[in-house]
């Protein structure tokens, strides 16, 4: 395995990627801006909500 530069060693490959200086490419970038933008306007199902409160109801009572 080749290390780069921006690598430290024992950092894990995931925040290598993240600290990347490589730019999205424009086109990249608006597409899944658009896409992540109509996911985030769409309405968290009930059955979902039902499952969260459930989460938290049992965090509280432990």
């Amino acid at each position: 395995m080749v290390m780069s530069e921006k690598t430290k060693p024992g950092e894990p490959p995931e925040t290598a990627a993240a600290n990347s200086t490589e730019q999205v490419p424009d086109w990249l970038q608006s597409r899944l801006r658009r896409m992540f933008s109509d996911v985030m306007d769409e309405p968290v199902p009930d059955e979902f909500k039902a499952l969260l409160k459930q989460l938290e109801d049992k965090e509280r009572g432990s």
